[in-house]
């Protein structure tokens, strides 16, 4: 039986995040900010290998001292008799799982002892400051800060229809604005041993087991797909990978983000546990709301964060996710970390969900990484394919 360390298990309750074994404080997948490999000189990443920078989103207002004892990001730690609560007021997020309580606290991970009922730290979850050291504003527009000081400006919409790419490096880069790819798999499962293989690919290597790569052989329309291929998991590990990315949008509280994407899974395949990612990676571990195939079977979303909220079909009215054909998958989220946020997903044509509830992790959290493909695999034993078209994300109805 696998060991995980008590402060990745905390985590995985209270975020619900795929974990694999050596990925304690696990980075980007990408290894920073942006692609780890070849690209534009002005977009600047952090050095491979390294933890990413935590914070999530745009500061509602400027964090204060943290109370007498409490510690702040980057001050002193109690010790192990713990400090004593603030105003639950103050407190940004509750979880309870098996007796134990967990508070998050101004970017601070606490667990509430039950005899005393003080408060003993675990771990800074984002950088409060994170808006300020990583976005500037110009002229009402907003932009990403590389280390280099250049400014890169955000994105509201991008589509892709992979026509005129012979590899996966001709999607990377800001004219077509994918930032990375990831392909986590036995052969590749640990952050840096991903992040080096990605490197060797952007390089010219050939690939080892999953692969993300242009096709024509199935396409929705034109004559290009992107294909997307995992191998099942190890028993060491929670999921495998094989998708696109970017990390240049930027969505936050009161947005409305719609989505459509042509997806085709082969007859006789795995089928993909999710399919497509909205995430911040500020926040530890990259929380954010996903579209999940429930049961191998049904088309639904997920928000990856406090009790992990689910929004499936209506039981006794699902209509499966077919194989063997093209289906496009259309859904218009509005944000909010509060139960006032909309989730409405159509699987060609047909509304199978209309929920209300929570959508986004925190009121700060910008979400700014978009994924897309087999972004988790953990099914088998058989591989899974997922090939994909015509996809495009906008603050603004998708027809």
């Amino acid at each position: 039986m696998r060991m995980i360390p008590q402060v990745v298990m905390i985590w995985w309750i209270v975020i619900g995040v795929a974990w694999t074994q050596g990925q304690q404080g696990r980075e980007s997948p990408n290894g920073g900010p942006f692609s780890p490999g070849p690209r534009p000189e002005h977009i600047a990443a952090q050095r491979d290998g390294q933890q990413q920078r935590p914070p999530g989103g745009r500061p509602a207002g400027k964090p204060g001292r943290p109370p007498e004892g409490v510690p702040g990001p980057g001050g002193p730690r109690p010790g192990p008799e713990g400090v004593d609560p603030p105003p639950q007021s103050e407190v940004e997020l509750t979880v309870v799982e098996k007796g134990i309580t967990y508070k998050l606290y101004r970017a601070g991970l606490y667990r509430v002892n039950a005899s005393s009922g003080r408060w003993e730290f675990l771990e800074q979850v984002y950088d409060p400051d994170f808006y300020a050291k990583n976005y500037a504003e110009r002229g009402g527009a907003i932009y990403r800060k590389s280390e280099k000081g250049e400014l890169v400006p955000v994105r509201r919409r991008l589509s892709e229809d992979f026509e005129n790419v012979k590899t996966v490096r001709d999607l990377i880069g800001l004219d077509r604005g994918w930032t990375g790819f990831t392909l986590q798999s036995p052969e590749a499962p640990r952050v840096k041993d991903y992040v080096l293989l990605r490197k060797r690919l952007l390089a010219g290597a050939d690939y080892l087991d999953n692969r993300v790569e242009p096709a024509t052989e199935v396409v929705h329309s034109g004559k290009g797909a992107l294909k997307t291929r995992s191998v099942a998991p190890s028993r060491e590990m929670i999921c495998a990978k094989a998708s696109l990315d970017t990390e240049l949008l930027h969505f936050v509280k009161g947005d409305d983000v719609w989505f459509s994407g042509w997806y085709h899974v082969p007859e006789a395949c795995g089928m993909p546990l999710t399919m497509m990612d909205l995430e911040t990676t500020w926040f530890k571990e990259h929380p954010g709301i996903r579209i999940m195939i429930y049961d191998g079977q049904y088309a639904g979303f997920e928000l990856k964060w406090g009790g992990k909220p689910e929004y499936r079909q209506p039981r006794g009215q699902e209509v499966a996710f077919p194989r063997g054909k093209w289906v496009r998958l259309r859904s218009h989220l509005k944000l909010s970390e509060k139960e006032d946020g909309v989730v409405e997903l159509w699987q060609d044509g047909v509304k199978i969900v209309d929920a209300r509830g929570r959508t986004l992790p925190q009121a700060h959290t910008i979400y700014n990484s978009f994924e897309i493909g087999i972004s988790a695999y953990s099914a088998g034993p058989e591989p899974a394919t997922l090939y994909v078209d015509d996809v495009a994300i906008s603050d603004r109805p998708i027809d």
